[in-house]
């Protein structure tokens, strides 16, 4: 079982709806954020297109990832998507049994110290 699922989606949005999908994604976002096992739950726009985003969901566990996809929040927010979207969105679902953090390489710059 994995301690750690990692979903990773790209979400094309309508240029003319962007205020409506940013709205949905911040209401989104607070409400997701109190679900048990959520680690994370973030949209961000790309640099390139602003109405290209990706999302990011860090869960505990399977057993959290799956209670959300049956959630409300989920269920409020994938009707919510009904016109706001160019294309179809794509995720990517990962797994894994443990993670680690890398340690520096190198001396951390004196620049940032403040």
């Amino acid at each position: 079982m994995a301690d750690r699922v990692l979903a990773i989606t790209r979400i094309y949005g309508i240029a003319g709806r962007r205020a409506d999908l940013r709205e949905l994604m911040a209401a989104t976002e607070a409400r997701v954020a109190e679900e048990p096992g959520c680690r994370l739950y973030r949209f961000a726009s790309t640099l390139a297109d602003p109405d290209e985003y990706i999302h990011v969901q860090e869960w505990a566990d399977d057993a959290a990832f799956t209670a959300h996809q049956r959630s409300p929040a989920f269920r409020d927010y994938q009707r919510g998507l009904f016109d706001l979207l160019a294309r179809p969105s794509e995720m990517t679902v990962h797994r894994a049994p443990r993670s680690a953090v890398p340690q520096p390489s190198a001396p951390p710059d004196p620049r940032s110290a403040d």
